[in-house]
């Protein structure tokens, strides 16, 4: 039941009891910041309140702040915090495998290393949560090795702004954008997107055409992976300058979604640029299903790649 707070007044729905707080002049920002106090874990200051969804849901202003909170608290109350946080995620969301990297990061949740530092890995941590991980394999030591000078790159025939390769074919491919064949051919295809190419594919008018995509994919039994030629941070910095702004909270849930649909079948990976595209795209390509369940965005934001 909804009770107002100053007149004890019971309603039916949030709603009307949000409409009610017109009686005491009152905007929702006031009502539940002086009715339900709630203060920053790390610096003891009122949390701002944005809705009420976000204003209960969080105990730091942002990320970082969770981190540091995490470095100088007592490691078991840390422990039980990240896993009360890691399991609410996967309840809330209806998860039947745990967040990836890039979905810890976008939601402002522990980074994987936190978790590793407290529960010796990940995947542990998702054991105790009773779920399994997105990703759970290490980085192979082949990615150190040179990719092969000889393999031959075949670039679909529709691919309106081609990368370079020593050696490349136009070809019609089923999905994707890239592969290769012979004996380097593993069931692995590559999906290029600029970060124009991405946020349009992730909004309204294209979700059922690469949801179709994805699922071609997953009937030849192969993979995808999805290489974007940005980084969050950079879309994050562009997208107030874009003549058509993109709702980047929509666009994420929408990334989310086809992550978890298809979890076994794609993944996300953003380069940073095209050149790096370019290195990345014949190594993914030719050790294939050795990366197929590792977390490649976790080794590039932590520079290993």
């Amino acid at each position: 039941m909804n009770i107002c707070k100053i007149c004890s007044q019971e309603f039916s729905s949030e709603r009307s009891l949000h409409a009610h707080l017109k009686v005491h002049n009152l905007i929702l920002a006031e009502y539940y910041t002086q009715y339900y106090p709630r203060n920053n874990l790390l610096t003891g200051e009122p949390l701002p309140f944005k809705n009420k969804q976000d204003y209960f849901s969080r105990d730091f202003a942002n990320r970082d702040q969770l981190i540091a909170w995490c470095e100088k608290t007592e490691p078991d109350t840390v422990k039980k915090y990240i896993l009360d946080l890691l399991k609410k995620r996967i309840v809330d969301k209806d998860l039947k495998c745990a967040p990836n990297h890039l979905e810890l990061k976008i939601n402002e949740l522990p980074p994987i290393d936190i978790y590793k530092k407290h529960f010796g890995s990940y995947t542990y941590a998702c054991e105790m949560a009773d779920i399994r991980p997105m990703f759970g394999s290490r980085l192979p030591l082949e990615w150190k090795d040179d990719a092969d000078p000889n393999i031959t790159i075949f670039i679909d025939t529709r691919e309106q702004q081609p990368l370079s390769f020593p050696n490349q074919e136009s070809l019609k491919l089923e999905f994707g954008d890239y592969a290769t064949g012979g004996e380097h051919y593993n069931y692995t295809f590559v999906d290029r997107k600029s970060e124009r190419d991405f946020k349009s594919t992730m909004s309204k008018n294209n979700l059922d055409r690469f949801d179709r995509e994805l699922q071609r994919a997953k009937d030849f039994d192969s993979y995808l992976f999805i290489v974007v030629e940005s980084d969050l941070e950079q879309i994050q910095k562009n997208n107030p300058k874009c003549s058509h702004k993109s709702n980047l909270k929509y666009i994420y849930h929408n990334m989310r979604q086809f992550s978890h649909k298809f979890s076994d079948n794609c993944q996300f990976v953003f380069t940073g640029s095209r050149e790096r595209s370019e290195y990345f795209i014949p190594k993914l390509l030719t050790l294939g299903k050795k990366l197929w369940n590792v977390d490649l965005q976790y080794y590039i934001d932590k520079g290993e790649i």
